[in-house]
């Protein structure tokens, strides 16, 4: 992220795309702040072809204009910080309503700038050396030395946080929705097809591939006034892939069936899919193992473990119950990120049966139900690549213009 000394290439950067060139002026100029974000209503699908075909918005993290010009130019919203440094965030937002013209979605995109993408949350890195530059065996595999705690640590890199506050009325009232989104560890939880994985896990690996198949979960909290609350379920970054006060690898990605379908299609650099994980071992077929993030860089000849690799802290899967209810997806492009998310505006649990009778679903009491036509207060808080450096807005209204 830009700090305070480069504040103003960040505020060019992201105000570009807003159009905030003055008359006769060939260079960007301060915008002015918007006092709060208008939603605007919008339709669930959207007709994308001469043919008059249509397909729902999609969170990709990719910013089209089919999806989003409708909701006209962006909000800019400042971020102030010490070490965060102060940096502008542009906002844009609708609702929508499904092809029955009953209420839907509530979506988001959020963009701001930031020179570098962190994408790793502390993972662990190795030390040995299997291999010399000549392919000579540098670790016999009968030893323990790939797997020795001290040839293990844990690296201080964080990764890009991004977090949402909503609450509950038009004066910034508690209870608060608190969804937290992770570069790497909620963005790349996104399902599977299941008809191109063989052995996939239905809802394990499969999640809402038939809905929004490139968005990943975020992280779902509830906030009363004394600190934000993990919502019902396990969230997509639970396991740990090592032991408590240990830095040496539980799991490392498993090859499938396919060196194509290596990690479930997803990037080795920064995930550890658990559904196809196997143990980190010493050996491996009479072998040191190979480093299966090297194993998916066809442009890499050694395939062995060198000082400097690293493996996930922790393995991926599908959120549970409540976390499931809030998806986004973030890209980071030229210095810029733009992240998409999107909830239902009414989020519903699903009472148990009482005497063989199903239960009507009701509204969840975890969660700030959103209705067309009330005002909101919001606020986002930014850590590029830590947990200290915190760029945070002030509260600011969002309407849900009917």
């Amino acid at each position: 992220m830009f700090r305070a000394r480069l504040i103003r290439a960040g505020i060019l950067f992201a105000v570009a795309a807003a159009g905030t060139t003055s008359c006769g002026k060939t260079q960007f100029t301060q915008p002015n702040l918007k006092t709060g974000v208008v939603s605007v209503q919008g339709f669930e699908q959207y007709l994308n072809s001469a043919q008059k075909e249509s397909r729902e918005l999609l969170i990709d993290g990719r910013v089209t204009n089919i999806e989003w010009d409708l909701t006209g130019n962006p909000s800019v919203v400042l971020l102030e910080g010490g070490a965060g440094g102060n940096y502008y965030v542009l906002v844009r937002s609708l609702w929508t309503l499904d092809k029955f013209g009953e209420t839907d979605g509530f979506y988001l995109l959020l963009e701001w700038p930031d020179r570098i993408e962190n994408r790793l949350e502390q993972p662990l890195v190795t030390s040995a050396d299997v291999l010399s530059d000549t392919g000579d065996t540098l670790i016999d595999c009968s030893s323990d030395a790939l797997i020795r705690e001290s040839s293990w640590s844990r690296s201080p890199l964080k990764e890009d946080q991004l977090s949402i506050e909503l609450f509950s009325d038009s004066l910034g009232s508690y209870p608060a929705d608190v969804w937290r989104w992770g570069a790497e560890t909620t963005d790349p939880c996104t399902p599977v097809n299941g008809s191109e994985f063989t052995g996939a896990i239905t809802d394990g690996d499969t999640l809402g591939s038939t809905t929004h198949p490139a968005a990943g979960y975020l992280e779902d909290l509830y906030d009363v006034g004394g600190g934000p609350v993990r919502d019902q379920g396990s969230w997509t970054y639970i396991f740990d892939n090592h032991n408590p006060g240990s830095n040496v690898p539980l799991f490392i990605t498993s090859k499938g069936s396919r060196d194509s379908r290596l990690n479930r299609a997803k990037p080795t650099a920064y995930v550890l899919w658990h559904s196809v994980e196997k143990p980190f071992q010493a050996c491996e077929n009479g072998h040191p193992p190979d480093n299966p993030i090297r194993e998916d860089d066809a442009s890499v000849r050694d395939k062995s473990w060198n000082p400097g690799d690293y493996v996930p802290a922790f393995s991926t899967s599908m959120p549970t119950e409540s976390q499931r209810d809030v998806i986004g997806k973030g890209q980071w492009l030229a210095g810029k990120w733009a992240l998409e998310v999107r909830r239902d505006l009414t989020t519903l649990y699903q009472p148990p049966d009482v005497n063989g009778v199903r239960q009507a679903p009701i509204p969840r009491l975890d969660d700030v139900q959103l209705v067309p036509g009330r005002r909101y207060m919001m606020r986002i808080s930014i850590y590029d690549g830590t947990t200290k450096a915190t760029s945070r807005s002030q509260l600011f209204p969002i309407y849900l213009r009917p």
